[in-house]
């Protein structure tokens, strides 16, 4: 009778039992991959009491082999085929992380039917094992079925995986790799000594591994908070979604922690996080994540759920959380939003992207804020997202558009500047509002690339039309913060006229209020760099945020631009009349050309005029013109 080493079996017991206590314990991930490694884990630890029990039996030597030894190892031997199916469903669900469909799962198992039948049949076939009264345990022909069922397993693991490596990236890959080495030898060392059973004590290194990296209950909490992260909610929305399944979310947006990190310093920024999932957590439970430093979300699974805790979580912040009992204010003033049916957005990313969208749409006054989403936001965030979208592919093949807006002299009685503005036509939506896709590409970083694409193309008409520059004084270019946050700026677009041999003072750039306000070093460069070259530059939108006088005199600007927001009702409105001609008489003094914006009737006209005003820019005398209709309407 052979006797068999049963040390490595009894360590892989105690290496398997610990893993599950301790994944037990811990706070762990509820999606499809964890239930699937959970599942191992546990099939595991059968697999190899099966084991220990069938060794008994077969090492026991008093001869007496009945119905418990044919049992035990005829289980043995159906865990003994399950197992690398279950390793092959687990890397699975690592590549699809959702789910895994029902013909998926049976073209895997086509093997392991078929062994899990052969071993069923055993008992009266006895081809993979029998016991004999003189012999004992007695391998049968196909016994070495078993290993080669699992070295083929392991093979078709290490072809998904090589398919899959994009997806799984580097790190799985080595630790998958790393797994099936362990499982791999332990099942070949057995295969070639059989008295060292090892298969078992390889498995347990291999769920070992995993849950030392992959399935580590830690990598799916917040180390800040300890409440869930954003890579767990990726993981359990795309699942949610995946099985058309309905949920609701939360998200608690924390907008003054940067404020609380300067008045309290970042341990009291820490501080109101930490309260703030536990708080969270006591309320709601495990239905908590932190996404992002500054926000929470809760998943909640009904309306009934979300609609109470929407309205809890808001009394929460109302009380709880208190700079002092006799405060009225919020010590941390949030902006929760609520999206009903998330899985319609179709993607955890869009979902999340949705949410940011509805804080955007928030006043931020220090208060509470709740925002719930409905169809008419949701259609505003999907036309913004077609939008984003589409920008790639305009600037990758230049199909932004340069439309130019002539301005009237009211000494001249002519047009004398042009503004450019960009312009973009969407297959399907049309027409694109300016301040629509330019709010989107600063967003994204992306109009450092149109502002380039569009100059380029103005540097060419004036190049085409060099005759339309003996009768105006220059073109307006609009540049924003982001492009004037390069350092670069000036010698960039210095560069780009000389190349197209466009004299420096054809070009006046224009630069927003809001940019002028927040006035810096590096901002000081990039003008100096243009004044230096001899470029001249207007402040654009005067009134329409918080410029003054200092704003406008600390930079060299030669022309002003006062917002069309101020031209309402100074036709009837005395104080708005007195308001706007006090503007206008201060930069004259001063020396600056003043432009009125958004004019579109006689009567303003009229009053502008009368008021000094040097120059008109509005519907009254024209809109924003393609390059024919503008050259028909300045004869050239």
């Amino acid at each position: 009778m052979m006797m068999y080493n049963a040390d490595f079996l009894i360590a892989a017991v105690v290496i398997l039992l610990l893993v599950l206590r301790n994944f037990l314990d811990q706070k762990r991930a509820e999606d499809l991959n964890s239930r699937v490694f959970l599942f191992f884990a546990v099939i595991g630890i059968l697999d190899v009491i099966a084991e220990l029990v069938s060794n008994y039996y077969i090492t026991s030597g008093d001869g007496d082999f009945g119905l418990a030894a044919v049992v035990t190892t005829t289980i043995f031997y159906l865990f003994q085929a399950l197992l690398p199916y279950t390793l092959l469903c687990y890397i699975m669900t690592l590549h699809d992380n959702k789910l895994i469909s029902v013909k998926k799962m049976l073209l895997a198992g086509i093997a392991t039917i078929l062994l899990a039948s052969i071993v069923l049949t055993n008992p009266f076939t006895e081809k993979l094992f029998y016991f004999d009264v003189s012999a004992g345990y007695v391998e049968g022909p196909w016994y070495r079925l078993m290993y080669y069922s699992a070295l083929f397993h392991l093979a078709v693991i290490l072809i998904l995986v090589i398919s899959w490596r994009k997806e799984f990236g580097p790190q799985k890959i080595k630790v998958i790799l790393d797994i099936l080495i362990l499982c791999g030898c332990g099942v070949v060392i057995q295969l070639l000594h059989s008295p060292l059973l090892m298969t078992g004590f390889g498995m347990s290194l291999g769920i070992l591994t995993l849950f030392l990296t992959i399935n580590n209950p830690n990598a799916n909490r917040d180390s800040l908070t300890g409440v869930y992260n954003h890579l767990y909610l990726t993981r359990r929305s795309d699942e949610l979604i995946a099985a058309g399944k309905s949920f609701h979310i939360i998200t608690i947006y924390l907008y003054q922690l940067k404020h609380i990190n300067k008045v309290a310093g970042v341990e009291g920024g820490d501080y109101i996080l930490q309260l703030t999932a536990k708080k969270l957590e006591e309320l709601c439970g495990n239905r908590v994540f932190r996404i992002t430093g500054k926000r929470f979300l809760v998943l909640t699974m009904s309306l009934p759920e979300y609609e109470y805790y929407i309205t809890q979580i808001k009394k929460m912040f109302e009380t709880d959380m208190q700079l002092d009992a006799d405060s009225s204010k919020p010590a941390t003033p949030v902006v929760l939003s609520g999206i009903v049916h998330g899985q319609k957005l179709g993607t955890s990313g869009l979902m999340l992207e949705y949410a940011e969208y509805l804080e955007s749409l928030s006043m931020q006054n220090g208060m509470i804020e709740v925002i719930q989403d409905d169809q008419q936001t949701m259609d505003g965030f999907l036309y913004n997202k077609k939008v984003e979208q589409y920008l790639h592919t305009a600037i990758a093949q230049d199909l932004f558009e340069v439309y130019y807006q002539p301005v009237y002299s009211t000494a001249k009685n002519d047009f004398v500047t042009l503004e450019a503005l960009s312009r973009l036509h969407h297959p399907e939506l049309g027409w694109i509002a300016p301040d629509v896709f330019i709010q989107i590409a600063e967003k994204n970083h992306m109009i450092e690339q149109i502002t380039d694409l569009q100059f380029k193309r103005i540097c060419m008409f004036i190049n085409e039309h060099r005759d339309l520059m003996k009768k105006l004084f220059n073109i307006k270019v609009n540049l924003s913060s982001l492009d004037l946050m390069r350092s670069d700026c000036s010698s960039h677009f210095i560069r780009m006229m000389d190349d197209m041999d466009i004299h420096h003072d054809w070009i006046q750039f224009e630069i927003t209020e809001t940019v002028a306000t927040e006035y810096n070093a590096g901002l000081g460069m990039v003008i100096d760099g243009f004044m230096a070259a001899g470029v001249r530059l207007c402040l654009d939108d005067f009134g329409s945020g918080y410029a003054n006088l200092n704003t406008v005199m600390r930079l060299p600007f030669s022309a002003i631009k006062i917002d069309r927001t101020l031209l309402f009702d100074i036709c009837n409105d005395k104080k708005r009349a007195m308001f706007y001609q006090s503007i206008v008489e201060t930069f004259r003094r001063m020396g600056y050309s003043i432009v009125s914006e958004g004019v579109e009737t006689e009567e303003e006209m009229s009053l502008l005029r009368r008021w000094g005003v040097d120059m008109i820019q509005g519907y009254y005398f024209s809109r924003p013109l393609p390059v024919d209709e503008l050259l028909k309407l300045l004869n050239m």
